[in-house]
């Protein structure tokens, strides 16, 4: 005689069930009554530990039956003024045989440096003196080896190096030849300028893209 067989979707349905009963009812708790009773204080003491404002607990994390330690994640606002308001994680441990303690903070990931290549910049200051308002100055900076963009009045494009921080023209910037109103051509001017005598580049804690020119004027550009 064939034993029964489950669907996958009904064996899946069993085990989360078995696996919600082991989490709401750990082994050194007699009733779910008990388990509240423990958790509520193990809670209460890790949000104290913390010693962050505004603090909330997650659930509590199965470390130990044996030796009876629960662990769970607080999450909160440093107090300190200087922290500026600054969010922290931490990670308390708390033994329940003994009411012991230990919170430590979390690293938190660095966040992913924001994208260099092949995305759009504009331009929002140019040697210290801002941008004509509604003027369309942008670059790319291409993963093929080439810049481009528009400078104002026309478009332009170049070949370029990056060596860490350092950025080379390597060919002269080529582009239509449209005229403009004076002060625009004046601005466009001065940007193609810079571009074509930049050396290095830095992204600022903002995202904004930072060009240096080799006498040490700049382009800031945001993305767009």
């Amino acid at each position: 005689m064939r034993s029964p067989t489950f669907p996958a979707t009904c064996t899946t349905l069993l085990l989360i069930s078995a696996m919600s009963l082991a989490i709401a009812t750990p082994s050194y708790a007699a009733t779910p009554d008990s388990w509240a009773k423990l958790d509520a204080a193990t809670q209460a003491a890790c949000i104290k530990a913390s010693g962050l404002t505004n603090a909330t607990a997650g659930p509590p994390i199965r470390f130990s039956d044996k030796l009876l330690m629960d662990a769970r994640v607080i999450e909160g606002v440093w107090p300190q003024p200087h922290m500026k308001g600054a969010r922290a994680s931490m990670l308390c441990l708390y033994n329940r045989k003994t009411k012991q303690f230990e919170v430590q903070e979390l690293a938190t990931p660095p966040k992913p440096a924001p994208a260099l290549k092949d995305v759009w910049w504009q331009a929002e200051d140019i040697g210290g003196k801002g941008i004509i308002d509604r003027s369309d100055i942008t670059l790319m900076i291409g993963s093929d080896g080439k810049i481009g963009g528009k400078s104002g009045c026309n478009g332009y494009s170049a070949s370029y190096q990056i060596t860490d921080d350092k950025l080379k023209i390597t060919s002269p910037l080529i582009g239509t030849r449209m005229a403009c109103a004076p002060a625009l051509m004046n601005q466009e001017q001065n940007f193609q300028k810079l571009i074509e005598t930049a050396v290095s580049f830095t992204i600022s804690p903002e995202g904004a893209l930072i060009l240096q020119s080799a006498d040490g004027a700049t382009i800031k550009f945001v993305r767009k």
